[in-house]
């Protein structure tokens, strides 16, 4: 067997150490406050869990948002009122699905745009005598929302009393179907899924009135005290998927139309 002497390992220079740990840092950020928490709801097709993982069109957004820009984090679910309590409490928070109106504007920075959204009051089909053609129409009527919802708050900020509130989005459909209130204010392309999550059927609801002020987009948003860098980091990488095509190829799966 033939044995090779091998030269004295010299140590590194302090100057070579720094180095070192500078292209670390650059390959892996780190954020002065701490690392990003994601928080969200179950909202199907935008977000929800399937066995135990989360999924839907929102989700998608947000996780190539986060590796284009080589940020790991948890997606925590929580009921929207809690959620939305924690987003507004721990800086180096972010949340989504969340739709943007002027009362919440200055309560996060706002990442940007995820998913297209629309609001609508929905009625049971048997209910021919109610008929709603504008926003004023539906202020007589019981109508279901989720506690901490936009829509409750736009709702409230417009005079609206009469709420049946419940954080279970299923138990609005059923209270619907027994009479408990006239209307549910719900997102469209969630609300077939909602229903059937509920056990029963779509084809005895119909969509009543569209809200157009609540017709827009879905976002990820930020605790305003959060990392600055952190913050221009998920904005630039939002820009980014919606330039090389990503965000346009997730949207493609969940709207082929």
């Amino acid at each position: 067997m033939k044995f090779v002497t091998m030269p004295p390992i010299q140590p590194f220079s302090s100057s070579t150490v720094s180095a070192l740990l500078f292209a670390l840092s650059m390959t892996f950020p780190t954020w002065a406050d701490g690392p990003l928490h994601v928080v969200t709801e179950e909202f199907p097709p935008y977000n929800h869990l399937v066995d135990g993982e989360a999924h839907g069109l929102s989700t998608e957004v947000v996780q190539a948002v986060l590796d284009h820009a080589g940020v790991d984090a948890d997606i925590d679910f929580y009921p929207w009122a809690r959620a939305y309590q924690i987003a507004q409490a721990e800086p180096n928070t972010l949340i989504y699905s969340i739709a943007l109106i002027p009362e919440r504007e200055p309560l996060f920075e706002w990442i940007g745009v995820i998913a297209p959204y629309r609001t609508s009051f929905y009625k049971l089909k048997s209910n021919t005598d109610l008929t709603i053609q504008s926003l004023e129409d539906a202020r007589p009527y019981r109508i279901g929302v989720s506690q901490e919802d936009v829509i409750k708050t736009y709702l409230e900020n417009r005079g609206f009393e009469r709420f049946e509130i419940t954080n279970d989005d299923d138990l609005i459909v059923r209270m619907l179907y027994f009479g408990r209130m006239e209307l549910i204010a719900h997102d469209e392309a969630a609300m077939p899924i909602r229903v059937k999550a509920a056990g029963f059927d779509m084809a005895l609801i119909e969509r009543a009135y569209r809200i157009d002020d609540l017709t827009g987009s879905l976002y990820m948003a930020m605790h305003p005290d959060s990392d600055p860098d952190l913050i221009r980091a998920l904005r630039d990488s939002l820009a980014a998927i919606k330039a090389n095509g990503t965000y346009e190829a997730i949207l493609s799966r969940y709207f082929p139309e």
